[in-house]
């Protein structure tokens, strides 16, 4: 599925195949997701991360998805069916938060393929979870070990805007390997 959706539209599906056990578990290390109160996933695909941000979030969070791509959309929506997904572009993250009474948000995992993305529009969608994180919040992301201008135009970006920027391990057991950032305001 991942491999049809990429060939059709690759900058709303990066991924060939679905992120590993250890790039899912990966992404939500170290970054207090059991003790936040909103979370917000953009470009959930078909719900890699989502499956373990319902596991390990708060039961009192609130959590919803942004997925632009209609068709992984549907079938996000027909495994959890009681996921609250926005179909939409993540550039209108504070209409989506305000539309669900959330004034900010504490964590936002994205899957995004942000190396397919143009500049300007790396820019923006960064600008944009800036301004919506909380005080202390975590921006959370993966990038695959494929050297691009872009992949590191964006690398450049995060550790410009963000207070505090770690890097992950390489992941070995994900195809492509990647790393994760943990990106703190």
């Amino acid at each position: 599925m991942f491999f049809y959706y990429y060939l059709k539209n690759p900058k709303q599906v990066g991924a060939l195949c679905s992120s590993s056990k250890k790039l899912r578990k990966t992404i939500i290390d170290n970054i207090g997701l059991e003790n936040v109160k909103n979370i917000v996933e953009i470009g959930p695909g078909t719900g890699a991360f989502t499956e373990v941000i319902l596991q390990k979030k708060h039961k009192d969070a609130k959590f919803f998805a942004i997925e632009i791509n209609d068709q992984m959309a549907q079938k996000l929506s027909k495994k959890y069916e009681n996921l609250d997904l926005q179909i939409g572009n993540a550039e209108n993250l504070e209409y989506f938060l305000h539309q669900r009474a959330m004034s900010n948000v504490d964590i936002v995992v994205s899957g995004i393929p942000w190396a397919l993305l143009k500049n300007h529009e790396q820019e923006k969608l960064l600008r944009t979870i800036y301004k919506n994180l909380s005080k202390g919040g975590y921006f959370t992301t993966f990038a695959y070990l494929i050297p691009s201008l872009s992949g590191k135009a964006f690398r450049l970006k995060i550790f410009e805007l963000f207070s505090e920027v770690k890097i992950s391990k390489i992941v070995w057991q994900n195809i492509p390997p990647a790393i994760v950032y943990y990106c703190k305001k």
